[in-house]
């Protein structure tokens, strides 16, 4: 079916490659090297996108991106390279010999594809962001039980790659914490901003803007380049981790970038590489063995194919699988995407949450052996291990291996809960493990690959199989594979218990296996390459085990952001019919209120209205197993801190009172990347002096008694506020051109006596002082009408005098009056065919400007209103009258005019 495919697409273009050698090669012989192709090896090595390509751009001068891999043939580089103009070479990678180059269609079908260097050719497709960040659960992933159960855990130290346009360095939850990259992209983006705010953001602004991975560093570089970046220079700047939250197009095949990703992450082994699955999830293939096949087999990016690789699909806030996010199989039948996280708007943000997490499951393995990084392999093997199931038992083509569950990740690797090992060909590796009773089982293999063949039919180069032998009665248990088959009912068929030999992960899980001893092997079954290190993740959940994962601190509950609580736990359970009851305490357990009754326990959410008053609650969960209680929370409205004032010398800081707090400490952002503790004050207000306090960034947190915590408020910039000192702004309302009422906003009566009005000259002489008001306590609306003001520019000020005698000024606005005329205009004297400016005393009728000569001959009209400006003829230099009519025609008012 392939080959008809290429025939049917590429005939005219072979025409001109087998019968034409381009005339910009010359006149001499070719080296015999460089014959051409036959048609056979042409149809081999490029893609069908490309053969359709070549077809519709023949005979045009247009220039297109291409991607062109060749052996290592020096002369073929001397021939074809910077053939300018019609042939650019953009970009080299290195690890597959491929080249970004720029030309004709023409060119490199009559030149460059014929010769046998080329081995793989493509149309380059350019990448985009796979949309934004709508919803931030913390609660679905348990990053709220790694933030207070795993409190160390953080990412510290170590560098997250982020790899699209440039985030926004000096964002409160980024800054101090961006390294310089000679290969970021120039232009920064939201986008960027946000992905790297999921992964390790600070939390500076607000809780939701603190990722799991808090403490790391990020390295950004472009996706204008959609190949591996250097590998040395990632190493160099000690990047272990590299988000790709991008893609390009609906791509099933083994191409150029995916054994770039591959070739890479063999050669730097704890490499970790994530990549969002994309957002295509109910298109079909259009090439490849799933062409056609709509809700499957649409990645967006042969990058994703790689299967050194971790791809992440995306859910919604409820658990429900996106629509949009692109499902697997990949082009020869292997698992993707591997992991499924939150999305509710793409998968952006998902492959963002699993960054984040390998950063935090690097750290803390660092941190226990010797500062040395886990293995990619290792990471991999943990993730899937521990992973939620979600859409249906077992893997699936929609989801991978299931949720990402980054509280019992971490926790895996803190608890060592995994095997190592190597393995050669045909050698079988083996160890044993004790099983209790009541418990579920599962052990995932994982081990990194070398890059196959480019274009090759199937990517799986060593392969390693894995069983689970009960050495009670010898049962083995193979892991769980998909139906591969390129049929939609294939595909969404339940994975079967056989051996694997497309992926690089494999995983096997036993449902009450019998208690006693097991023996997990490992075989070489295909091995090219020597050793090969693996990594085995084992979980064993006892059954009849509860633990309330959401909420575990306040700030797990926010009724303004989220009126419905999720109430979520996690229970290790063999019946899905078992239930609970779940109820509500709000005095310490004294009492206890119902919620609800026979709550299905392997569900692990229920959905709880949170109670619209301040209270202190405490959930209990009744099983038959057991009684079950959560962390006690507050449920309260956070702290919205807001300026008083905002003087030169000192500012003043206030909020609403909390009810439970006894006082409040206020944090600042000062020389660190992180909010820091500066004082206490029992006062729901603080005075700061700047000269001690001369930082910009400010929160206030509620200390309450032990063991209750609240939530710290929402960080504010004191010079973003729109307050000055001791107000906010000085308006005016002109009412005509003679008259104006002007308005005073305090920003606080506290300290304040009194205010009054001023009119000044532009240096602040003092020129007329208006009647003052004394300020009323919460009374910050004060205003005053102005009449019969001067001809020409006017400054009025206000002046406000506090309680110690001090006087404080407010900014000068400035208005043009016509005084007691009924124009004015300037400039005056005006060049010829200049911008006259003019104000009328009257602004509720119809009036017509005109401008006449010194004769009273009559030159030109304007239609005006009450204010504005015309544009004069170009007259000769001399006096002229500017004339002003009412609707009734009557003469109102007039001047004369100079122009120069």
């Amino acid at each position: 079916m392939l080959a008809d495919y290429f025939n049917r697409k590429i005939n005219i273009v072979f025409l001109l490659v087998i019968f034409f050698i381009g005339p910009s090669i010359g006149a001499q012989q070719r080296p015999h090297s460089f014959l051409p192709n036959t048609k056979a090896a042409i149809q081999k090595k490029i893609t069908p996108t490309l053969a359709a390509h070549l077809q519709m751009y023949e005979g045009s001068k247009a220039l297109h991106k291409y991607i062109v891999t060749i052996a290592s043939y020096t002369t073929f580089l001397s021939r074809f390279k910077n053939r300018a103009p019609i042939c650019k070479w953009i970009y080299e990678d290195k690890l597959t010999g491929s080249y970004i180059i720029q030309t004709t269609a023409n060119f490199l079908a009559t030149n460059i594809l014929s010769d046998v260097a080329v081995v793989f050719a493509d149309l380059y497709q350019a990448p985009h962001t796979e949309a934004g960040v709508i919803g931030y659960y913390r609660y679905h992933h348990g990053v709220n039980m790694v933030d207070h159960v795993l409190p160390f855990a953080n990412g510290k130290g170590i560098v997250v790659g982020v790899k699209e346009q440039m985030m926004d360095s000096t964002d409160l939850d980024l800054q101090k914490r961006v390294k310089y990259s000679p290969t970021a992209a120039i232009n920064t983006a939201p986008h960027a901003t946000t992905i790297a705010s999921l992964i390790g953001g600070a939390g500076n602004s607000f809780y939701n803007g603190r990722g799991i991975a808090h403490g790391c560093f990020f390295y950004p570089s472009s996706f204008a380049n959609v190949f591996a970046d250097d590998g040395l220079v990632l190493a160099q700047n000690n990047v272990s981790v590299q988000n790709h939250s991008y893609g390009t197009v609906i791509q099933q095949y083994y191409g150029s970038e995916a054994v770039s990703y591959d070739a890479q992450s063999w050669q730097y082994k704890n490499l970790v590489h994530v990549f969002s699955a994309g957002n295509r999830g109910i298109a079909a293939a259009t090439e490849g063995p799933y062409a056609g096949i709509v809700n499957y087999a649409n990645l967006t990016g042969n990058f994703k194919l790689a299967k050194n690789v971790i791809t992440v699909g995306a859910i919604d806030g409820q658990g429900n699988i996106v629509p949009i996010s692109s499902a697997g199989p990949a082009y020869d039948g292997r698992l993707v995407p591997q992991l499924t996280a939150v999305g509710a708007n793409g998968t952006s943000d998902a492959a963002a949450m699993v960054s984040g997490t390998v950063a935090v499951m690097q750290q803390v393995y660092a941190d226990s052996n010797g500062h040395q990084l886990p293995a990619a392999s290792l990471i991999k093997a943990i993730l899937y291990n521990t992973a939620d199931e979600v859409h249906q038992p077992g893997i699936d083509y929609k989801t991978g291996y299931g949720l990402l569950n980054s509280y019992e990740a971490v926790k895996a690797i803190q608890q060592k809960k995994y095997l190592q090992g190597s393995i050669t060909q045909s050698q079988v590796w083996q160890a044993d493990i004790q099983v209790p009773p009541s418990s579920i089982f599962k052990a995932t293999l994982a081990w990194t690959d070398t890059a196959a063949a480019l274009n090759n039919v199937k990517a799986l180069v060593n392969d390693l199989d894995l069983e689970i032998v009960n050495l009670s009665n010898q049962t083995v248990y193979k892991p769980w594979v998909l139906n591969a088959t390129p049929h939609l009912d294939s595909l969404q068929k339940a994975p079967e218990r056989k051996r694997d030999s497309l992926n690089t992960a494999e995983q096997v899980s036993i449902s009450l296996p019998t208690a006693g001893s097991y023996r997990i092997v490992i075989k070489g079954t295909a091995i090219n390459q020597g050793a090969i290190p693996f990594h085995v993740a084992l979980q064993i959940d006892t059954l009849n085990k509860f633990e309330f994962t959401n909420p575990r601190h306040t700030s797990d509950i926010n009724r303004q952001e989220e009126s419905i609580l999720p109430l979520r736990w996690k229970a290790a359970v063999a019946d899905t019919n078992q239930s609970g009851t779940l109820a509500i305490s709000y005095n310490n357990g004294m009492n206890w209120q119902l919620i609800a009754s026979g709550v299905k326990l392997h569900r692990q959410v229920f959905y709880w209205p949170i109670k619209d008053t301040a209270s202190v609650a405490q959930f209990r969960m009744e099983t038959s197993f057991g009684t079950f209680l959560s962390a006690t929370v507050v449920m309260s409205k956070v702290l919205a801190p807001q300026i008083d004032f905002l003087c030169s010398d000192s500012f003043r800081m206030s909020w609403p009172k909390h009810i439970y707090a006894n006082a409040y400490a206020v944090y600042a952002l000062s020389d660190s990347a992180y909010l820091k503790n500066i004082r206490t004050v029992t006062d729901t207000f603080a005075v700061f002096n700047k000269l001690i306090y001369p930082y910009d960034v400010y929160a206030v947190r509620p200390i309450l008694a032990d063991p209750l915590t609240a939530a710290r408020s929402i960080a504010i910039n004191i010079n973003l506020q729109s307050v000055n000192c001791f107000y906010k702004a000085l308006n005016y309302t002109q009412l005509d051109s003679n008259s104006i009422q002007l308005m005073l906003e305090l920003s606080t009566t506290t300290y304040i006596d009194s205010i009054f009005f001023e009119r000044i000259t532009a240096n602040g002489v003092v020129l007329q002082m208006y009647n003052g008001s004394r300020v009323v306590a919460g009374q910050l609306q004060y205003e005053n009408t102005v009449q019969d003001i001067p001809v020409g520019p006017q400054y009025f000020r206000a002046k406000i005098k506090l309680t110690n005698g001090a006087i404080i000024f407010s900014d000068m606005v400035s208005i043009i009056s016509s005084g007691q005329n009924s124009l004015w205009i300037y400039p005056n004297p005006i060049a010829t065919g200049g911008t006259l400016h003019y104000f009328l005393r009257n602004q509720q009728q119809y009036f017509q400007l005109q401008i006449l000569n010194s004769t009273g001959q009559w030159l030109k009209s304007w239609e005006v209103a009450f204010s504005g400006s015309v544009t004069l003829p170009y007259l000769p230099a001399g006096i002229y009258f500017i004339r002003l009519i009412d609707s009734q025609g009557s003469i109102v008012g007039g001047t004369k005019l100079i122009i120069q």
